[in-house]
């Protein structure tokens, strides 16, 4: 049995993502994903609409986390469930797992995977699943992009990590 926990974005919505979605470090993470994808993207449009919503059936509710689903683009919303990952869990280590396929913020300690984002994928990929998918590499020549892609995680990471931890930390206190 694996010790690494796939967050379950559904069940913990209410009282551990819901509460950090009007936070700037969040939004911003938000728009950071949104934007790469279409600079012309607006928050009235939501992230879902970047998606292939149509394909996965599901009814979009306004600031619920189908509204945060943008299906198809994992690569674009990891930053978002990154900043939702370091809020929670602000003394792991953040980084993204991303390949050709896929892409997955993922918290370790010590070394070991802790905690996967999957906000996709969680309710039928194990954190074992979401990762390995992840690491999936297409065959054929590199294009480059995904060293892109891998400079914008790292980019992240460096940048809105420490202040997201910062701010998670002053939160804690708070009586």
């Amino acid at each position: 049995m694996s010790n690494v926990i796939q967050f379950d974005w559904r069940q913990h919505w209410k009282e551990r993502v819901e509460p950090h979605l009007g936070l700037p470090l969040v939004r911003s993470s938000v728009e950071v994903g949104m934007k790469l994808y279409d600079p012309a993207w607006t928050w009235e449009d939501g992230p879902h609409a970047i998606g292939r919503g149509r394909c996965s059936g599901q009814r979009v509710v306004r600031g619920k986390l189908s509204w945060y689903q943008p299906w198809g683009r994992c690569h674009w919303i990891a930053f978002f469930s990154c900043a939702v990952g370091v809020l929670n869990y602000p003394d792991l280590d953040w980084h993204f797992i991303n390949g050709d396929c896929h892409t997955v913020p993922v918290g370790s300690r010590g070394g070991e995977h802790a905690v996967v984002m999957d906000i996709l994928n969680f309710r039928r990929m194990t954190a074992e699943e979401s990762i390995a998918h992840a690491r999936r590499m297409l065959p054929g020549p590199a294009d480059g992009v995904g060293q892109a892609w891998a400079e914008s995680y790292a980019s992240y990471v460096e940048w809105f990590v420490p202040k997201l931890r910062q701010l998670a930390r002053e939160v804690s206190q708070q009586p």
